[in-house]
């Protein structure tokens, strides 16, 4: 057996480390002092009982100091590699939002088209369906008078008749011979006289039998052209019906379309705060426009009213006309609330003045539910200052009373007047109906001092 001649060490340091470089090149030892080393030799190598495991613990450190230092550098470039990607998910949401905006406003202003041909055709068919009641009425007025004629005629046809049968009866007499015959002179004067008043008689009674005929000929006339316009009226209400039902479901459509895109929440907030500045511009521009009118009514019905007290500060009375009585009234503005003005129109409160709509936003107006179609009524005499489709309020119609005062009606089907008529109290101004995105049918009600919402119900009547 070979020996080591690093045995002697107190440990043999180099054999536990890596094999003996000069294992080969020993010099040989002598017997008695050999001490066998621990390892074993194999085809002139020697292998340590702990050099594999210690090698395989190195390698293992060294890997683990050079993972250890990787790892800093590979976080990094993850960490940018997700914020790159939070980055594009972003940029592709601004891209989705501006893309879903833009629809959104090419819906609305389709939404305002779509409501605006509602709103004519729903006129158009109100006028004519007023007009057909009225040739209805006529229509119904030349039958009854037709047949009145008719049996007049049949009367006055009798009663010619029976006076035929009886003038032939009494045979052929002239008052030529009822002068020269031997009768005596008052006889013959008296049967002159009923001759006459017979022969009157039966000429009133042709002559009212003609009358009567050619009054039927005019009125059967009159008829068949009243029957021929009903007719075509009737057709136009068809057309106008389907337009208008046409109308609706595009507008239907729209509106569908239009609440799937929409974001809820704050986006209505957002929307609901934009709607309502958009009015108080509109209104604040229309204001504008009218400023020189208003005020030179407000002149006039001063000095109105200064005639009055002058005449009552003498002890007399001034008289003011129609004209200056519309104009006091249409610039006196509402008065103290009292319950005095007329409800704009009849149906049950959806919502109310000051309740919550939506977030800090409150109603500043009331909510009336009522069946389409229904006539909304100005609740004062005053001036239309306003009637446009308006987003979130759909057709509004705005009445100045003057004094600042205004009252306000929205969600409209359609708008009977338009800006700078007059209109007095309780006259029908617009139609109840759903634009501005409603779902039911309803009537939006605000009134206005000095630009400011006040709760309307102290004002209108039980």
């Amino acid at each position: 057996m070979m020996r080591c001649h690093y045995w002697k060490r107190k440990s043999c340091q180099r054999c536990l480390v890596s094999r003996c470089s000069s294992w080969n090149n020993l010099p040989p030892m002598r017997e008695k002092a050999a001490v066998s080393h621990p390892g074993t030799m194999t085809n002139g190598t020697v292998i340590s009982p702990l050099s594999t495991p210690l090698s395989l613990l190195c390698a293992s450190l060294v890997c683990a100091g050079a993972l250890l230092w990787s790892l800093p550098s590979q976080a990094a470039d993850d960490n940018k590699s997700q914020l790159k990607s939070i980055q594009q998910d972003i940029a592709e949401k601004e891209k989705s939002v501006k893309q879903q905006k833009l629809q959104r406003s090419k819906l609305l202003e389709q939404l305002q088209s779509q409501e605006k041909t509602v709103a004519q055709a729903s006129r158009q068919l109100r006028e004519t369906r007023l007009t057909l009641a009225a040739l209805n009425k006529d229509i119904a007025s030349l039958t009854a008078s037709i047949a009145r004629l008719e049996q007049q005629q049949k009367q006055q046809e009798s009663l010619l008749a029976q006076q035929l049968d009886a003038a032939f009866r009494q045979g052929q007499h002239s008052g030529v011979q009822l002068m020269f015959g031997g009768e005596e002179s008052k006889r013959s004067e008296r049967i002159l006289a009923y001759f006459s008043y017979i022969n009157e008689a039966r000429q009133k009674n042709i002559n009212d039998l003609q009358q009567t005929r050619r009054e039927l000929t005019t009125q059967k006339a009159s008829l068949e052209a009243k029957k021929s316009q009903q007719k075509a009226l009737a057709d136009q209400q068809q057309t106008q019906q389907a337009k208008l039902e046409q109308a609706r479901a595009a507008r239907k459509a729209t509106l569908t379309t239009l609440e799937s895109s929409l974001q809820k929440d704050q986006a209505d907030l957002t929307e609901m705060r934009q709607n309502e500045s958009r009015l108080q511009d509109k209104i604040a521009r229309a204001e504008r426009e009218a400023k020189a009118r208003a005020e030179r009514e407000a002149r006039e019905a001063e000095k109105v009213r200064q005639r009055q007290a002058q005449a009552k500060a003498k002890g007399s009375t001034y008289k003011p006309s129609e004209s200056e009585r519309s104009l006091m009234a249409r610039t006196g503005g509402l008065g103290r609330s009292g319950g005095q003005a007329r409800w704009p129109v009849q149906g049950r409160i959806e919502h109310r003045f000051g309740e919550q709509m939506q977030g800090e936003l409150r109603w500043k107006g009331l909510v009336i539910d009522a069946p389409e179609g229904s006539e909304v009524r100005a609740i004062a005499d005053g001036r239309v200052l306003m009637a446009d489709w308006l987003q979130g309020y759909g057709l509004v119609v705005v009445v100045e009373h003057g004094k600042g005062d205004m009252s306000l009606y929205g969600y409209n089907q359609s708008a009977l007047v338009s800006v700078g008529t007059q209109v007095k109290a309780g006259e029908p101004i617009a139609l109840v109906g759903t634009s501005g995105g409603r779902g039911t049918p309803s009537l939006y009600f605000e009134i206005r001092r000095q630009g400011q919402a006040v709760n309307p119900l102290p004002w209108l009547g039980k």
